[in-house]
């Protein structure tokens, strides 16, 4: 086997960051750690991203991760020249018994954007950078997550399913901020782990193939259709709303 010089790969991805760079500096992200039993956060500069150099060669992280799936999301959700061909296309709801607001998007490319998803979830695992260190999906699902990325396996609806919700409709929009990653146990006996990136929450849900999931996330979760639900939390529900998801 040919050893290949590893390179500074990023965690998540530099467009993501689009609009949390500081005016002055465009070299300078903030960074948010939070404490739901407090409701405290603190937050702190850092510089261009979060990178490990230990983790990823570059055929492996700009040709395949970056060439094949990163790229479709950038195109398609992130930065300016958004391609609208293969956008998704959203249509907003309420719900007249509640008042909750939801999106239905439908155009996604499944297996991109899945596994674009889950590859910042899979580096999340094996870097050991501090921010990341609630992430660990053990050797098994490591595994299963590397031969998903490598060898472009899309996995089934139900495989990982992912959940998206918003908090850009709150006054609290936590815009502008990386969360620290949570690794958590939902109610109904699900575990995942939990991203806040710029106002937009990734819900990933790590459980054997056969576990009966609730219908909820059946409802939300991205589908092989190339349609997914994104909730908008409502204004004032944002700290309430975490500390139901994480069952505090």
């Amino acid at each position: 086997m040919k050893e290949k010089k590893l390179i500074k790969a990023h965690i998540i991805p530099d467009f993501m960051y689009s609009g949390m760079k500081e005016e002055d500096d465009k070299n300078i992200f903030l960074e948010v750690t939070y404490n739901l039993d407090k409701n405290t956060r603190k937050q702190r500069k850092i510089q261009t991203g979060i990178f490990d150099k230990n983790i990823l060669c570059e055929d492996c992280d700009n040709g395949i991760i970056g060439g094949q799936y990163e790229k479709y999301a950038q195109n398609s959700m992130y930065g300016k020249n958004i391609d609208p061909e293969i956008a998704p296309i959203c249509k907003n709801y309420k719900n007249p018994n509640d008042g909750f607001e939801y999106s239905i998007c439908k155009n996604i490319d499944y297996g991109k954007f899945k596994i674009f998803l889950l590859s910042i979830l899979w580096r999340a695992s094996i870097t050991d950078q501090k921010i990341f260190k609630d992430v660990d999906l053990g050797n098994s699902h490591e595994e299963s997550l590397r031969r998903i990325i490598f060898e472009n396996m899309i996995p089934n609806e139900d495989e990982y399913p992912i959940m998206m919700t918003s908090f850009m409709r709150t006054e609290n929009s936590l815009k502008n901020f990386i969360g620290q990653p949570k690794r958590i146990r939902f109610n109904d006996g699900l575990n995942g782990y939990v991203f806040l990136i710029n106002s937009i929450q990734f819900m990933f849900y790590v459980n054997s193939i056969n576990h009966k999931l609730p219908i909820y996330l059946k409802k939300t979760m991205l589908k092989k259709s190339g349609e997914m639900t994104v909730l908008h939390l409502p204004n004032g529900k944002e700290l309430e709303f975490l500390k139901l998801l994480l069952n505090k």
